[in-house]
């Protein structure tokens, strides 16, 4: 899901346009660290300097070129596009929680005697609160746009899946009494809200393609 909502950065420059720099500001390269290490810095180019009028009078066409095809794109999509972003910032911070909760959850691959209090320790302390946090916090996102809001209610009932699974799954090493009923049920519940979740992959990734007329 990360990696997904990274692609809207795309769409975040369009908005920002790369000519505001300043026309006298250029790269230079130097190799002036002290590891002799090559390094890049921005320098004023003098020649630059000297056409102040010159790089004014071209200023409306140098920043203005990409806010004229903004100008000339559907206002409908371009609205939806701006939701979309909102809405990849509201998601954006809530994935530390997930990846904490997944990654103490894969530490140990097999559960035995000898790492089975450790599991649980895992399981109690930081898996189940960190995937708690950020199911709340997914499930208290709506997105304004209506295609929008029914693909994310499928990436909500796919961790909301996973949660119990990992609820049970405390409860499986919760005990020297291992119950192989209790793993096969939390086995279930993962499997069923990774597809889900797997679901709203596929569909954002086609959610994405129609912010492609806007590149």
């Amino acid at each position: 899901m990360k990696n997904k909502l990274l692609l809207t950065l795309m769409l975040a420059a369009l908005v920002t346009a790369s000519s505001a720099l300043p026309a006298s500001m250029t790269y230079a390269a130097t190799d002036d660290a002290p590891d002799g290490s090559y390094t890049m810095d921005l320098t004023t180019d003098t020649d630059a300097a000297d056409n102040t009028a010159t790089a004014e009078e071209s200023a409306d066409t140098d920043t203005y070129g990409d806010e004229d095809i903004w100008a000339n794109a559907d206002p409908v999509l371009v609205e939806e596009a701006s939701s979309f972003l909102d809405y990849s910032d509201q998601m954006e911070p809530l994935f530390s929680y997930e990846t904490k909760a997944w990654d103490a959850y894969n530490i140990n691959e097999y559960v035995k005697s000898s790492n089975r209090k450790q599991e649980y320790k895992l399981m109690t302390y930081t898996v189940v609160p960190n995937y708690t946090k950020f199911v709340s916090g997914i499930k208290l996102i709506k997105p304004k746009n209506s295609e929008l809001a029914k693909i994310h209610a499928k990436y909500v009932k796919g961790a909301y899946l996973e949660l119990e699974g990992f609820v049970l799954y405390k409860k499986y090493v919760s005990s020297a009494r291992l119950d192989d009923a209790i793993l096969n049920k939390s086995k279930a519940k993962l499997k069923a809200g990774g597809k889900l979740i797997d679901q709203f992959n596929n569909e954002i990734d086609k959610y994405i393609t129609k912010f492609d007329a806007l590149q």
